[in-house]
């Protein structure tokens, strides 16, 4: 259980610290695959009105806690997908709490700026489905 823990904690500080990077450093970075960007919106960079999108992320958020502590309970393997999505989603929350909006920095060709929250939302939806798809 430690170990657990302990991986997901390491996970968003390594987030937490490469955005905090990406700040002090923003002046420097001219478009390279490093680009800090602000987004105000959500993925995608998809316009929401903030009425709708506060309570949509903290009800997202709850519903993700309640469903991650029945599987981690159950020590069902899809606990670890959707710790993944949680420590994503909570810190782009806290991005928009303390800036205003979610600090995205990796770009890649062809593809809208991201930052390691996202890429462990992304990572951690995949791993459902594919979950989800092994069940059926």
């Amino acid at each position: 259980m430690f170990k657990y823990f302990l991986t997901f904690f390491s996970l968003f500080v390594v987030d937490r610290l490469t955005k905090l990077y990406i700040l002090k450093k923003s002046s420097l970075l001219e478009g390279d695959f490093l680009q800090f960007y602000l987004n105000r919106d959500i993925a995608f960079s998809i316009p929401v009105l903030n009425f709708i999108l506060w309570p949509l992320l903290i009800l997202i958020l709850v519903f993700l806690i309640f469903w991650w502590q029945k599987t981690y309970q159950k020590q069902e393997i899809v606990s670890w997908p959707l710790a993944l999505i949680i420590i994503g989603a909570f810190s782009n929350i806290l991005d928009r709490l303390i800036y205003g909006g979610v600090i995205d920095f990796i770009n890649l060709p062809y593809w809208p700026i991201f930052n390691l929250s996202d890429s462990y939302i992304t990572i951690g939806v995949f791993c459902l489905i594919i979950f989800e798809l092994k069940k059926k």
